[in-house]
């Protein structure tokens, strides 16, 4: 599982992810594959996150996304152009997956691979968004409005910013008291969420933002174990963060990134080492 943030200000775009990786089957408990995944990169001078599927082809997301990196050597193309790249490369490794039954085609409606991708086309910055398979891109966010976005395992970010928890509106409508009144409920509930003032901040608030939502959610995961109304859960974000920023003078650049490491004290293993810009 994943959690990926992408942040829009007038400085910048920061995009940030965990490094976990966890595996299961049905009626098997999930367990964690890794705490050492790539799910960032720098393709085209734009930064790049993935969430979803870990593997196409029996080889990690983060080795087909690396040679799509390379091909483009210092080639620097708009967020909508790296998209098309994306679809394009990407698009057919994951066809020839499902083509070969190394896993089921995902239901309608849903994806396999998301994929953020921040950087500027001219003098503006933005923010696409890639789904496959048989998305189409979409532009989430720019720098002239400024905007924050969440993908993967989104629920303790939507506690904290939006003021209520992703299943509150199903809840509501099963309930036979509440559910006459969910639209009424949601509407007073949705009056909680935080005002987020883009306009103001800074390139640093961004990347603040971006670790504050990141690390909020490893630990409220490991120190919880679901809700009262959905009790169990697993925590399926974990490991070091990686975060990277563009900007229209410096272009792609790492705030920190997870890098190879060699032996680490005991206990310590799935955290790799980051490299400080």
């Amino acid at each position: 599982m994943t959690l990926l943030i992408g942040v829009a200000t007038g400085d910048g775009i920061v995009l940030a992810a965990d490094s976990r990786t966890t595996i299961g089957a049905p009626a098997q408990p999930l367990r964690v594959l890794s705490d050492s995944t790539r799910k960032l990169f720098n393709v085209g001078g734009c930064a790049v996150g993935t969430s979803g599927w870990a593997f196409l082809l029996n080889r990690n997301i983060a080795g087909h996304v690396g040679d799509l990196a390379r091909s483009l050597d210092d080639e620097r193309l708009a967020p909508s152009q790296v998209c098309v790249r994306l679809a394009t490369t990407i698009g057919p490794l994951l066809e020839r997956h499902l083509d070969e039954g190394l896993d089921a085609r995902p239901a309608e409606g849903e994806f396999a691979l998301s994929f953020l991708v921040g950087g500027y086309d001219g003098n503006e910055g933005e923010v696409y968004e890639l789904n496959l398979p048989g998305g189409q891109p979409e532009r989430v966010g720019t720098t002239k409005q400024g905007a924050a976005m969440w993908r993967g395992q989104t629920d303790v970010v939507t506690r904290l910013i939006k003021g209520w928890d992703p299943t509150l509106p199903l809840d509501l409508e099963a309930d036979p008291v509440c559910g006459p009144a969910r639209d009424d409920i949601m509407r007073c509930v949705e009056g909680t969420e935080y005002i987020l003032r883009f306009a103001l901040m800074s390139l640093q608030d961004a990347i603040d933002l971006a670790l504050l939502l990141i690390r909020t959610t490893i630990d409220v995961q490991r120190l919880t174990h679901g809700t009262l109304a959905h009790p169990g859960s697993w925590p399926g974000v974990g490991g070091s963060i990686a975060v990277a920023a563009v900007t229209p003078t410096d272009g792609f650049g790492w705030v920190q990134e997870t890098r190879l490491a060699g032996e680490r004290p005991s206990g310590t293993q799935g955290t790799s080492a980051l490299s400080l810009l």
